[in-house]
């Protein structure tokens, strides 16, 4: 925890206006309530810190908080002309996904978020088009130069939620192997290795 702070402190300090990275005694409060919930529904796990691991992290968490203030600038300003901060959120998008798929390719695991993010894409293309944007085979944007564009609000605002989540929990994009399952002590949930009805399913080629 320490080298993480000690790296995040020393050069990975995210692009941001200070209204995006300093909040108000109720913003805080939410924000810290979001945090327990998302500690809580996720399994504890072990993750091996590399240099690469913990600059790979906090590039994601740095990116997304400035991808994130980028929607909302974006969606802020959706009833002027907005070209100049949606050509900002689409050069952000792109360069947290490029990240995402080289460091995927580099350690041999899937593209995240750049996984999520396409999947975000997949599922706004009509109104990315309409709005004026051009989607490669890849999933990256273009937000074509010196034309007017239209801002795709639904798209915006789930991309700006989509980065508070990752935000809060850069490590979740990393590689880590799960040690203890959450809710342990939750007794309407129940245990990781609970058995059920189907567990014989699971030893039926012995039978």
């Amino acid at each position: 925890m320490v080298d993480v702070y000690n790296l995040y402190l020393g050069g990975y300090l995210p692009k941001v206006s200070p209204k995006s990275s300093v909040h108000k005694k109720s913003e805080l409060k939410n924000k810290y309530k979001s945090i327990v919930s998302l500690n809580n529904a996720n399994p504890l796990v072990m993750i091996k810190l590399t240099g690469d691991t913990q600059a790979y992290a906090l590039n994601v968490k740095e990116m997304s908080m400035e991808l994130g203030e980028a929607a909302q600038e974006a969606l802020n300003n959706s009833n002027g002309d907005a070209s100049d901060k949606l050509q900002n959120m689409t050069g952000l998008f792109n360069k947290l996904l490029a990240k995402s798929d080289e460091f995927g390719e580099k350690n041999g695991w899937p593209s995240r978020p750049g996984g999520e993010l396409r999947n975000l894409v997949d599922a706004h293309t009509d109104e990315l088009v309409q709005s004026g944007f051009s989607i490669d085979s890849r999933g990256f944007l273009t937000a074509p130069e010196g034309e007017t564009l239209s801002v795709p609000k639904h798209f915006a605002e789930q991309l700006r939620e989509k980065c508070d989540h990752m935000s809060m929990n850069p490590m979740e994009y990393v590689e880590k192997r799960v040690y203890s399952y959450a809710h342990l002590y939750q007794n309407d949930i129940g245990t990781a290795y609970e058995t059920s009805i189907y567990s014989g399913m699971l030893f039926n080629s012995y039978c």
